[in-house]
């Protein structure tokens, strides 16, 4: 696969990862509500994305993120430890809020919503980043070629 078409299929990632998140969002609003059935239904959405957190997790995890090494030589140290750094801080994160949702009752959900919306928050932020660490990678290979 050359850079390209693995850039485009990162970008796919990202586009699967954000929309899991708006998903992961409106769960946690509900999670929140001051209704207790709408707490219930947001539980019951936040346990069926799990399976969705982990992957975010897994993403977290392989190699810094980069799908194709060939990625490497467009990205400096102070760029990929950033990435990594990141990875990290989301990979905790979900760890974190999949430990809280194991235990959650619709009556203890609302207090795992702050650490849900952090995770949201650091997803997104992130996936600016490599959108634009894709940008200048794209650019510079325009460039040279």
């Amino acid at each position: 696969m050359g850079l390209l078409e693995s850039s485009d299929s990162l970008r796919q990632e990202h586009s699967e990862i954000l929309r899991l998140t708006e998903n992961f969002t409106d769960a946690l609003a509900l999670a929140g509500s001051d209704d207790f059935t709408a707490r219930q239904r947001g539980l019951t959405e936040l346990r069926t994305l799990r399976p969705a957190l982990v992957g975010i997790s897994r993403h977290c995890c392989c190699d810094a993120g980069l799908v194709d090494p060939s990625y490497r030589p467009y990205v400096n140290d102070e760029k990929f430890g950033q990435m990594d750094t990141q990875h990290k801080v989301i990979h905790r994160l979900v760890q974190s809020f999949l430990r809280e949702l194991l235990y959650a009752t619709a009556d203890s959900i609302q207090e795992a919503a702050p650490l849900g919306e952090e995770l949201a928050g650091q997803i997104r932020e992130h996936i600016a980043y490599e959108e634009e660490l894709l940008d200048s990678i794209e650019e510079l290979c325009a460039v040279t070629t």
